[in-house]
């Protein structure tokens, strides 16, 4: 019987494939990969060279049948294990999802099945795919490991969502439904409602949802016991739009444990995250002023910050223009706190100069073919004052494209 299933299946999946494969299918997407190059020590300079990249595209299967796909790799240091022979690299499969449209009286239903990291909160994901607007993220959250950026926590795991988008107004709510492993001992079952808009100066993604870990061996004469729930919430809000002066607020908390016997919920501080971005424009350039509090998972991947709190101030203009070529040069400035979030900046303000970084980067931007080159050269002021020469300085090189 299994041997005969399996067979029905394997030709299912067989038909599925090659219908696709003759089908007027239509492709877009994007790649990018971006090098580091810097000292692995502190007081000599020791050369290193680590590379990210990624790549994602969207297949629209048919007019209301897509699929989305993403993947992106990270390598260590590629000098010192050399780039002609193994070496250690991470590589993740970000999302796999399959989307179906169907067009009701007053609403678009988007009934979606997905493996991996799907429309993460915090990510501008889910408002670029309902309502086709440009990006909304802070630069300083920018990442070369995929489209999302900046992640509060994500929708992560095997299931599905439904997302409904009103026609006649800009708004659109979602109901996420999936499992995952993320606790050692145990899977867990999620989900999570949204609630998005998007007006012409305001702009809006707000979602929250709870984690059920699913234990089985507590109890003899129970098939699943659940005595702690995880919580979460995040929300981006844009106050404004790209074309005015405005002010980007990001914050959100995850992993938020409560059980029967608990009288209050307790954040956890390490996975709490804040960002508050006030951003000024005018006729030649724009100056973003970012205060922020974020998880050293989550900076771990960008490329403006390494530490997990701070001040940042990044001066830019994208009007210049040079050969019919169009130029963004930015002089981007630090003020961080390794290892420490808000909580502890406010009850010991005295130790907030035991151990701080200053840095800064000139970068710039422009289109090269069918896409853009980034080159920004980073230096660490903090370093230098401490005599460590050797990690003072880092190169960073990347390059995205569409198509």
């Amino acid at each position: 019987m299994r041997n005969s299933m399996k067979k029905h299946a394997f030709a299912a999946f067989f038909l599925l494939i090659t219908s696709f494969l003759f089908a007027d299918i239509y492709f877009s997407g994007f790649a990018g990969a971006k090098g580091d190059f810097y000292s692995s020590e502190e007081d000599n300079f020791d050369p290193a060279l680590e590379i990210q990249s990624f790549f994602s595209g969207q297949f629209s299967l048919s007019k209301n049948l897509i699929m989305n796909t993403e993947f992106s790799l990270a390598t260590d240091d590629l000098v010192k294990n050399s780039i002609f022979k193994e070496s250690p690299a991470r590589f993740r499969i970000d999302e796999l999802s399959l989307i179906a449209r169907q067009q009701l009286p007053s609403a678009t239903n988007y009934l979606s099945f997905f493996v991996g990291t799907y429309e993460p909160i915090g990510s501008d994901t889910f408002l670029r795919r309902q309502f086709g607007i440009q990006p909304i993220a802070s630069k300083i959250t920018e990442s070369w490991l995929g489209l999302s950026g900046s992640i509060i926590y994500p929708v992560f795991g095997v299931g599905g969502a439904d997302v409904i988008r009103l026609n006649k107004a800009p708004i659109a709510t979602g109901f996420y439904f999936y499992v995952n492993h993320e606790l050692e001992d145990c899977y867990v079952l999620n989900s999570d409602l949204r609630f998005a808009g998007n007006y012409r100066y305001f702009t809006f993604d707000i979602a929250g949802g709870l984690g059920l870990p699913l234990k089985s061996n507590s109890e003899q004469d129970a098939f699943i016991i659940v005595d702690t729930i995880y919580w979460r919430a995040g929300t981006n809000i844009l106050i404004g739009n790209a074309y005015t002066t405005s002010l980007f607020i990001q914050a959100g908390v995850s992993e938020v444990k409560f059980k029967k016997e608990d009288e209050e919920f307790k954040i956890n501080e390490d996975t709490a995250y804040l960002l508050v971005e006030p951003r000024f424009r005018t006729k030649q350039s724009q100056i973003h002023l970012t205060l922020f509090s974020l998880p050293q998972e989550t900076v771990d991947d960008f490329i403006f910050i390494t530490d997990t709190s701070g001040v940042n101030l990044n001066i830019f203009s994208d009007t210049l223009h040079l050969s019919n070529k169009t130029f963004t040069f930015g002089f981007n400035s630090a003020f961080t706190f390794p290892n420490k979030n808000l909580s502890d900046l406010v009850s010991e303000p005295e130790k907030i100069l035991d151990d701080y970084t200053i840095t800064i980067a000139p970068y710039i931007t422009t289109n090269f073919y069918n896409g853009e080159v980034h080159f920004m050269l980073q230096g660490r002021i903090s370093d230098l004052l401490d005599e460590h020469y050797g990690s003072a300085f880092k190169v960073n090189l990347g390059y995205k494209t569409q198509f």
